[in-house]
């Protein structure tokens, strides 16, 4: 049978009253929020103040001053859902404030609070040329029953009124949702103050300036029941914010941030700029107080220390602001939206943000250690400050932009956000890195000084030997004999902290350079074979190129092994999966890298692995990554031997005995004295430094590092007494569970 057709037109959208209902407990998460988004309206209507109260009927009354609503404005955005007047209109009218309210939640937040609604409001009504008084009441329950929301009536008046009536508008909220003490508590003035007033304390730079008005701003405030406190409590926070131990600046625009960050000492400021990819398009700025629980930090101060420390407990956290307003839930008590929290307690060893990890990456060397700034991280509860954003109003930003979640609790997790987190991470990983070259330089000043005292003091013992009447002759010249080494020891060792500290500021920045140049060596193979297939083809037609391709091939070869050991160790420094394997492939493998290089020198290297052998569990890359290092170093050792006294010789020997893999690496090289077993862990400590040698000079960085990643996992390398026929013999031992 065929078809035929019945009928054909458009049809439209149709909606039930409920959907309000839908709406307002589904866009509004909590009554503090849904109070705020209140408050945000007379904020943009240009108003000074915002009064909360609760009248005798526990009725809850929102009133300003601002701007009013005429009838057009009431019909054409109140009763509009999702009304798009504030995408286009990015500034108040008279004060040119920056818009904070969007998508219509007010009218929702009013739903959430209470049942009914009684809405007045005093306005200028531009099309009539007159003032004009409009009242209007919802009935939200007989709203939610209509089966069509366009049958939903709001009933309203308007009046013409005394042309000297103030300006403004007070909502009624009726029959509440919640026990009217919710309104009166500590705990909810608090939650809404934080969120109105966010430490107004705080530098917000280009987001603190009006956009531009012929009028001054008077400001805005907001009043809630009960006590609100006063301008002493301002005082509190502006001189705790100025004696916080230091201070961390964020500025981004575009795709440029600079960091900076000021001690409390009054110091010359530390500062970073770089750049990123950003899709936050109105930038952000930060400011942000470091409180260490450290001697002095609010000395000299007006406040009492114990009154500063219980402001600085009450309001920790870095909080985000946005369009003026504080945003849920971030720098609230229980938010770890920076991770600083979760990796102090994982005891993290390296940056989480990628600008640090490039810009001020810490050295494998450094990991391990003490030195490693990350254990100077502050937690949440050490700062104070907050992050200034402008997030996207509807279709005026992108996906990719800061979006406020429909609920107003927190930002959609999207390009942007991730960014703000790794942009402020950054910076305060930046303010970590700072602290600790500001300790490291502080302990310095206070060895000096020790050393300093100590040198003085020596001096006076020998001056009281020398003189003293009671002491024979013999008895003075020992005396002054052992504080005279006692000098010179330390003396001694003052100079070695000198010459180590160096030595760990140069492997911070060859760290640097690594990165750098095993990306363009990478980049130089790559060309270099690509050529080589072109010498290739014209060498056919050209036999006298043959020559020089092999030769061009061999030293192809040569860097490609060069770039493969050290991404080797270098993914050995960063770690990886660990797994299970055998010890003999992976040693052979090793061989293999600088196999020909050991052939053609006369270099017997040989395996001594049973196949069986398990290595413990853990990351390949680590394994190679210590094979390589004391392979070559095997390998500048024979050949720096000037006048060889045993055959060249490299044995590699491995097997488990117990809880314990032992690896072991022997050579007949230079071998190393006695007295410098010691010092050989030491960064840019080396004893293969030949300059002819052809692996290159030795600069003491491999067994530094290796000896870290040997300890990293709980085990250990030392140097043993090689057996017979060898010069030196390293052995590591790797715990197998």
């Amino acid at each position: 049978m065929a078809e035929a057709q019945l009928e054909r037109g458009q049809v439209t959208f149709q909606t039930e009253g409920r959907l309000l209902q839908e709406l307002g407990e589904r866009l509004v998460a909590k009554s503090e929020v849904a109070l705020v988004e209140l408050v945000k309206n007379s904020f943009d209507a240009d108003a000074s103040k915002c009064e909360v109260s609760l009248d005798k009927k526990n009725t809850l009354v929102i009133s300003d001053d601002g701007l009013g609503m005429s009838f057009s404005q009431f019909s054409q955005r109140w009763m509009r859902i999702a009304s798009s007047h504030k995408v286009h209109e990015r500034t108040s009218q008279i004060y040119q404030r920056r818009l904070t309210g969007q998508k219509g939640i007010g009218r929702f937040a009013v739903r959430f609070l209470g049942r009914a609604l009684k809405l007045d409001s005093v306005a200028w009504d531009a099309d009539r040329k007159l003032k004009t008084r409009l009242t209007a009441d919802f009935d939200w329950k007989s709203l939610d029953e209509q089966d069509d929301l366009r049958k939903a009536t709001i009933p309203y008046r308007l009046l013409r009124t005394d042309p000297s009536a103030p300006t403004g508008t007070t909502l009624y909220v009726r029959e509440l949702r919640e026990d009217t003490e919710f309104v009166q508590s500590s705990d909810f003035r608090t939650s809404v103050l934080k969120i109105v007033s966010p430490l107004v304390a705080l530098d917000r730079g280009r987001f603190g300036k009006r956009i531009g008005s012929d009028k001054k701003d008077p400001g805005f405030t907001v009043r809630l029941p009960g006590d609100i406190g006063s301008g002493e409590e301002l005082d509190i926070a502006e001189t705790v914010l100025a004696h916080a131990w230091a201070r961390l600046s964020i500025n981004m625009t575009g795709d440029s941030i600079s960091y900076a960050v000021k001690f409390h000492e009054g110091e010359s400021t530390e500062r970073l700029k770089t750049r990123v990819r950003s899709s936050i398009r109105n930038g952000l700025v930060a400011d942000i107080r470091f409180f260490p629980r450290r001697a002095g930090v609010f000395r000299n101060s007006e406040v009492n220390g114990n009154e500063a420390w219980a402001w600085v407990r009450e309001n920790t956290g870095v909080a985000v602001v946005d369009h003026g307003f504080r945003i849920r839930p971030y720098g609230y008590p229980d938010d770890d939206w920076l991770r600083l929290d979760r990796d102090s307690a994982h005891n993290e060893r390296d940056w989480f943000s990628s600008i640090s990890q490039r810009e001020f990456p810490i050295p494998a060397a450094v990991r391990s250690r003490k030195e490693n700034p990350m254990l100077n991280l502050p937690s949440t509860f050490q700062l104070v400050g907050a992050v200034f954003v402008e997030s996207a109003i509807g279709a005026s930003g992108g996906d990719d932009d800061l979006i406020p979640a429909m609920d107003r609790e927190g930002f959609l997790y999207n390009d942007a956000f991730e960014q703000l987190v790794d942009v402020v991470r950054g910076g305060i990983e930046f303010l970590t890195h700072q602290d600790r070259i500001w300790l490291q330089r502080e302990s310095e000043k206070r060895a000096k000084e020790a050393a300093r005292n100590t040198r003085a003091d020596l001096r006076a013992a020998v001056e009281y030997i020398e003189q003293s009447p009671t002491l024979t002759r013999a008895d003075k010249v020992r005396l002054v004999e052992d504080y005279t080494g006692l000098a010179k020891k330390l003396n001694e060792v003052e100079e070695y902290d000198r010459e180590a500290r160096r030595k760990l500021e140069t492997m911070s920045a060859l760290g640097v350079v690594a990165g750098f140049m095993t990306h363009e060596t990478a980049r130089i193979v790559s060309a270099l074979g690509e050529a080589l297939k072109e010498l290739r083809r014209l060498s056919r037609k050209h036999p006298t190129l043959r020559q020089n391709v092999l030769d061009i091939e061999q030293s192809h070869e040569a860097l490609q092994g060069h770039l493969e050991y050290a991404r080797t160790f270098i993914d050995a420094t960063q770690k990886g999966q660990s797994v299970s394997f055998k010890a003999a492939p992976q040693v052979q493998r090793v061989i293999e890298k600088f196999g020909s290089f050991a052939q053609s020198r006369g270099i017997v290297v040989e395996s001594d692995i049973e196949p069986s052998t398990e290595a413990p569990r853990m990351p390949i890359a680590v394994y190679s990554g210590v094979l390589l290092n004391l392979y070559t170093n095997a390998l500048k050792a024979i050949l720096a031997s000037e006048s060889p006294q045993k055959p060249p010789r490299i044995r590699f020997r491995a097997n488990n005995e117990g809880r314990w893999h032992i690896l072991e690496v022997l050579d007949t090289g230079v071998g190393i004295p006695p007295n410098l077993r010691k010092r050989i862990w030491d960064p840019l400590f080396t004893t293969t430094s030949r300059l002819n040698n052809p692996l290159g000079s030795g600069m003491g960085l491999g067994l530094s590092l290796v000896q870290q990643l040997v300890e990293q996992i709980g085990g250990r390398i030392t140097i043993v007494d090689a057996p017979e026929g060898f010069s030196t013999c390293f052995r590591v031992q790797l715990p197998r569970t």
